[in-house]
């Protein structure tokens, strides 16, 4: 069992610069890596920054210093929002990091009054997300 000194935080990412914490923890979970993605991204820590400055709120997980979990959502600000990625450190999973961090993120947005907050979960992810929230009815997601 993993001996844990977890906090999770809102980044200041217009102020810090997260960009080698998260390029480590895409690293350890081969995120963006996988075959059956549509696109490439490319992976660097230019377009990480880019990315992280240009989302409405992002969250880490800390372990002491190291990153080892990390959420994101975009929004207008206004009305609409969308969990964008949540991801954990593969040595950290199991241990409800992911479900802190999607938390996290619903209970601030709903502090900016934002209502219609969405995601798409993968079939891993599924179970996280019905933890925070509820199964969208009558509603199909699209690709584009």
């Amino acid at each position: 069992m993993i001996e844990l000194n977890l906090k999770i935080t809102r980044l200041d990412t217009l102020r810090d610069d997260y960009s080698r914490q998260l390029s480590n923890l895409y690293q350890s979970a081969g995120k963006h890596t996988q075959p059956d993605c549509a696109t490439v991204y490319e992976f660097n820590t230019s377009n990480l920054r880019k990315a992280l400055r240009n989302s409405y709120c992002c969250f880490g997980a800390f372990d002491a210093d190291k990153m080892v979990g990390f959420a994101r959502a975009l929004s207008d600000g206004v009305s609409d929002a969308y969990i964008d990625e949540i991801i954990v450190d593969p040595s950290y999973r199991k241990l409800e990091i992911g479900t802190k961090l999607c938390g996290a993120i619903v209970e601030f947005l709903k502090g900016k009054k934002i209502e219609w907050i969405t995601a798409i979960a993968t079939p891993e992810a599924f179970s996280l997300y019905s933890k925070v929230g509820a199964q969208m009815r009558n509603h199909t997601p699209f690709r584009f």
